[in-house]
Formats: C-alpha cells, structure tokens, sequence
C-alpha cells in the first residue's frame, strides 16, 4: 500500500472521531495487562471529552504493539490524596503514585471495566502498513476505520464484553 492509500489512525475531524482512545503504557505494563490485574489508569493528559467507550493499550518498545482494550467507566480528575486512595486499583505503591503527580496536585484518571486482551497483538510496523500510525506519546482519539481495522486484526468483539470483568475492590 502507498502512503496515499493508508487513512489516519488518529481522527483528524470529530466525524471521523470513533468512541475510542488508544493509551501509551510501559513495557512494564504489559504483563499487568495480560493478568488484568489493574483498573485504574492515571495520566498527567487526558481528553477533556469524557465520553469515550474504549482504552486501546499501546505497549511500547520492545513490545510495541497494541495487545489489549478495556471498557472506560468513567473519566475524571482526582487529587493527589484521591489517587493514593486507588493505590490497589492503580496497582502502584503509594510513593510511585505521589511521584508521578508530582507538584501538580491532580491527576487524571480512567476507571476501567472489562478487559480483552487481543487473540495476537497487532504490532506498530504492521499498524503503520495499514494506516497512518505513529504510536501516541500520551493518547490519541481514534478514527473510526482505524478502530474498525484494529477490532477486526485483533479479534475484539465489537459489543461490550462482560467476561472479563475484574473484580471490584
């Protein structure tokens, strides 16, 4: 395919904006995400629409791939007090948590639901041969075919899934 043939992986109007948001994490992260064993994400950015359905997990190198989704309950802001309160939903000590805030004294969070990890993860040289990809240095909105492509590469099921729900804490 040529670079004129590929469509944007990131939406570039609100009519091509699908109901997603795809979320760079630490290679680290890959295995917390494989055991499921987290649900709560923080973010020093985060779109100020809150009304997005779904987080795509994009680990970066050496993985550097998309491997995973979860369902986002909801979007908010929490002070440093309240995030160090999720400190077993964010599965990070306390001190890593106040580290990462920092000075700025809020932080942004994603309350997550149910997870699906993809049947094979689609990584970033195939993404790129299929669309204009360049993984997000914070997050991006992804366009709808972008969405539609990596449900389909991924075997995501299209409607919500309810097999996966972690466990509320």
């Amino acid at each position: 395919m040529t670079t004129e043939q590929l469509f944007p992986a990131k939406a570039t109007t609100s009519a091509e904006q699908s109901d997603s948001i795809v979320v760079s994490f630490g290679a680290e992260w890959h295995q917390h995400l494989l055991a499921k064993d987290f649900s709560v994400v923080i973010r020093k950015r985060i779109p100020k629409d809150r009304s997005f359905k779904w987080l795509y997990f994009h680990i970066n190198s050496p993985v550097g791939a998309i491997c995973g989704r979860a369902e986002i309950n909801t979007i908010f802001t929490a002070t440093t007090k309240e995030a160090v309160a999720l400190v077993k939903q964010i599965n990070l000590p306390a001190s890593e948590i106040k580290s990462y805030i920092g000075g700025d004294g809020n932080i942004g969070c994603y309350k997550l639901g149910a997870f699906q990890v993809g049947a094979r993860s689609i990584f970033t040289r195939e993404l790129a041969s299929r669309m204009i990809y360049h993984p997000p240095q914070s997050f991006f909105i992804m366009s709808k075919q972008a969405k539609e492509t990596v449900d389909q590469i991924a075997g995501f099921s299209t409607g919500k899934s309810r097999s996966s729900k972690l466990r509320k804490s």
